[in-house]
């Protein structure tokens, strides 16, 4: 085996390990402590993905990220999945306006994919739309890409941040709860979420 050879040998032992150990790993979502301007949001645990829905002055946004051309063109064959899996890919933004209303029923009825899980948390309105600003914006400035996938019920743009086994969906919406003010305790991984009490 040649050094190049030895190297991806390697790489995706590191990775299968890896996954192996934080399978069986839940990651804990603290929400901050209920201001007096606190708004709904939902985590959906879709199985192997993670969307964020967030209150929209239409009703309710949907978030998701993921690898492009699995997730927003659904080429879903083997070696996409590898490629996902073992370099950095293009990221996907997806994004669904839902009517709504603002509650887990409305999330439910608008949300036209299976969800495995759904968790409701409140959050301070001001860091809901600062987030939601800076997603719109990510999404408009890459209009130029925008494609829909039936199957995920969303639209799906670039997104800048490549797409990694160590930055997939469950991992940005880790980031995206923190911006909104929680704590999370885990790896973020997988789509093993646990709602803890609030802070």
């Amino acid at each position: 085996m040649n050094g190049v050879g030895r190297f991806f040998g390697l790489y995706w032992a590191a990775i299968v390990a890896q996954l192996f150990v934080l399978s069986g790993c839940a990651t804990a979502i603290v929400p901050p402590a209920k201001g007096a301007h606190a708004q709904p949001v939902f985590v959906l645990d879709h199985g192997r993905h993670t969307t964020l829905v967030l209150p929209h002055p239409e009703g309710l946004v949907r978030y998701a990220y993921g690898d492009w051309r699995w997730y927003a063109l659904e080429d879903t064959g083997v070696s996409q999945g590898m490629a996902a899996l073992l370099w950095p890919t293009q990221g996907a933004l997806g994004r669904r306006v839902l009517a709504g209303p603002v509650t887990e029923e409305g999330v439910r009825r608008g949300v036209g994919v299976v969800i495995e899980h759904l968790y409701m948390l409140q959050v301070e309105g001001a860091r809901v739309a600062a987030l939601r600003e800076t997603l719109e914006d990510l999404f408009i400035a890459n209009l130029a890409t925008r494609t829909y996938n039936a199957a995920s019920d969303l639209e799906f743009v670039h997104h800048p941040d490549d797409y990694s086994a160590f930055n997939n969906s469950n991992h940005m919406l880790a980031d995206w709860l923190k911006v909104l003010g929680c704590e999370i305790r885990g790896t973020a991984m997988f789509a093993r979420w646990q709602l803890a009490a609030p802070r």
